[in-house]
């Protein structure tokens, strides 16, 4: 089990096109990017992940509880950023 501050992004490239089940919902996000940010902080690399909801889902900015056999359930506030071909792109932002 991770604690937020401890990820990296490695830990989300190596799960690109998985999806990761949202806890107690029958539907997942899958990982569709990861996208490490500059910074002038001492705290580590911050990066973004972009996340596909199903087709035809919506769903508003908040926090997501998602499941990882390795990672455990990562809490993550998404926010909704546009939609490509019928699908919700969302972004967490870690730094």
């Amino acid at each position: 089990m991770f604690d937020l501050i401890d990820l990296k992004p490695e830990h989300f490239e190596n799960l690109i096109g998985q999806t990761l089940p949202v806890v107690e919902s029958v539907f997942g996000f899958e990982i569709s990017a990861v996208e490490r940010l500059n910074s002038p902080s001492p705290r580590g690399t911050p990066f973004s992940v972009t996340l596909l909801a199903p087709s035809q889902t919506r769903g508003g900015q908040g926090v997501y509880h998602l499941e990882h056999p390795e990672l455990g359930t990562l809490s993550l506030f998404l926010v909704p950023i546009d939609i490509v071909q019928g699908r919700a792109r969302f972004e967490a932002v870690l730094n």
